[in-house]
């Protein structure tokens, strides 16, 4: 069974430091980052099996056999850029969803964990988290070459470095989110929430007359502008989930261990 080395729990955030950020943040903000959390773990299906074996009979006269389970371990790098706590939780979410049973978060390098983040994890359950120097990043980075298990590397650092590659990683780095379209309807969207949500990204304010002419990553619209808004972005937000987030083409798929075998049929 696999465990992450005991020489971690040194740098583990303290309980106190957890409490005091939960306290400072207000509870309309705790209530965007539980609905995150709840979303993100909803879409990623946690009402599945974590472990699977299915049976295939195919015409031909053979079959497939696939066994489906949660990789080991997971680690969540973060650096002193990494603010935005909802996007940091829609990629915690999948892999709490897949039944990842062991997860680290690492903060990496100067400065601290942003209060906010520190209380989305708290929300989430993920008390797990440690702050760590490059050398002892690498020493971890070791262990886990060192180790029979395979796991996941998730880096949303503001300032990614290489990472050595080895068969048993897999590896995603959070896409560089710069700016997010906001079309402006009269008090919508509430760009208080957006500027928690995302307080290292640009907000820039559209309407009916620009909106036809833009694209990019992300946008937040009226429900009724979805459709159109879809064609010219990858994620698109609608009055009422400006405070919340969903990573495209990520989910609880990444976390999981598919092996497969080819039978002849009995």
């Amino acid at each position: 069974m696999f465990i992450f080395p005991e020489w971690l729990q040194e740098y583990h955030i303290t309980d106190d430091v957890f409490a005091d950020c939960y306290e400072s943040t207000l509870p309309a903000q705790r209530a965007w980052l539980k609905k995150t959390i709840a979303q993100s773990y909803a879409v990623n299906s946690p009402e599945a099996p974590q472990k699977t074996w299915t049976v295939n009979t195919w015409r031909g006269g053979f079959e497939t056999e696939i066994s489906v389970s949660p990789l080991d371990w997971t680690v969540l790098l973060l650096d002193k850029g990494s603010v935005s706590a909802v996007r940091i939780l829609a990629a915690l979410s999948p892999a709490l969803a897949a039944g990842i049973q062991n997860i680290l978060v690492v903060f990496v390098g100067d400065g601290d964990i942003a209060q906010s983040v520190l209380t989305g994890f708290e929300l989430a359950g993920q008390e797990d988290v440690v702050k760590l120097s490059k050398s002892d990043l690498a020493e971890l980075f070791c262990y886990l070459k060192d180790s029979s298990a395979c796991g996941a590397i998730l880096d949303l650092r503001s300032a990614p470095e290489g990472i050595s590659y080895d068969a048993k990683f897999r590896y995603w780095q959070a896409p560089n989110i710069s700016s997010i379209y906001c079309y402006k309807d009269e008090e919508l969207p509430v760009i208080e929430v957006l500027n928690f949500a995302h307080p290292d990204i640009d907000l820039i304010e559209v309407n009916e007359d620009t909106f036809e002419d833009i694209s990019g990553e992300v946008i937040v619209v009226p429900a009724e502008l979805v459709g159109e808004a879809l064609n010219n972005f990858k994620i698109v937000l609608t009055y009422g989930q400006e405070g919340c987030w969903i990573w495209n083409n990520f989910g609880s798929w990444f976390f999981k261990h598919e092996s497969v075998a080819l039978a002849a049929a009995e």
